[in-house]
């Protein structure tokens, strides 16, 4: 599917897209559930997921498409950014509410928030090294911290670190080298 991220199981089989993977995970390993008990916390969680995917990742993707286009629209790049930063100043505002949360999205433990989350953060790092617009979240302390913060998992750390892998064997494919 050419898409990160990929789960690559032990046995070889992949389960791409980060909502397959999220489910897959609490399924496999109930033990240590990704989803809080409480459920006013577990719809949050929810939440968090759902403004990440639908104002934040649909607003992201189609300026790769215009920022790599051979003649770039700016004021069609312009509009994309404004619906994209109103998607990330929501996020950000969830993500700030919670002075629990620590370095995780919510309730200061890892949940299906932070499978969801790292690939989002991680794609809006690409989108700022790609476009040259380091300052996307330069008004969203939250969202711009998350991805320092996540780091103190050596879990969420780990799948940042092969996106970036994923990442730099993509490009090169796609340059040919």
């Amino acid at each position: 599917m050419v898409r990160v991220p990929v789960l690559v199981l032990d046995d070889g089989r992949s389960i791409p897209e980060s909502a397959v993977i999220v489910e897959y995970l609490e399924d496999a390993f109930p033990a240590v559930p990704l989803h809080p008990a409480d459920p006013v916390d577990h719809a949050r969680v929810r939440l968090l997921t759902a403004v990440a995917d639908n104002y934040v990742m649909r607003e992201t993707f189609p300026l790769f498409a215009l920022f790599d286009s051979k003649t770039p629209d700016e004021d069609a790049i312009q509009a994309q950014l404004t619906k994209l930063d109103g998607g990330i100043g929501l996020l950000n505002g969830l993500l700030a509410e919670d002075a629990a949360r620590g370095p995780f999205a919510f309730g200061g433990r890892v949940s299906t928030a932070d499978a969801w989350l790292v690939p989002v953060r991680y794609t809006l790092e690409g989108l700022m090294r790609f476009s040259g617009r380091t300052h996307l979240l330069d008004r969203h302390a939250a969202v711009a911290g998350y991805a320092h913060s996540l780091r103190e998992s050596p879990a969420l750390a780990r799948v940042w670190d092969e996106m970036e892998e994923g990442l730099r064997a993509f490009m090169a494919q796609r340059t040919g080298s």
